[in-house]
């Protein structure tokens, strides 16, 4: 999965809980951590995609692998907004 395959739209809802990422592009294989999403940050991010993709995220699915990566999180996040 490249950045391109990352949508605009999805980038701009989590950019703003990444403090240490930078503006370009997010590319999929981005560590969440590394880009600075903490557990409190987390919280605001989930509602933040529940509200803009107008989804609720299983709790099954919010685990330490969704959340690993940029990529991994939008493939998990893709298969409810599908």
């Amino acid at each position: 999965m490249s950045a391109s395959e990352i949508p605009d739209k999805f980038q701009d809802i989590l950019r703003p809980h990444l403090p240490y990422a930078d503006s370009g592009d997010l590319a999929a294989a981005s560590d969440l951590g590394g880009l600075g999403l903490d557990s409190m940050s987390i919280v605001a991010l989930l509602a933040d995609i529940e509200n803009s993709y107008d989804v609720e995220l299983p709790d099954d699915i919010l685990n330490e692998e969704t959340f690993a990566t940029v990529g991994s999180l939008w493939r998990t996040l893709s298969t409810l907004v599908a």
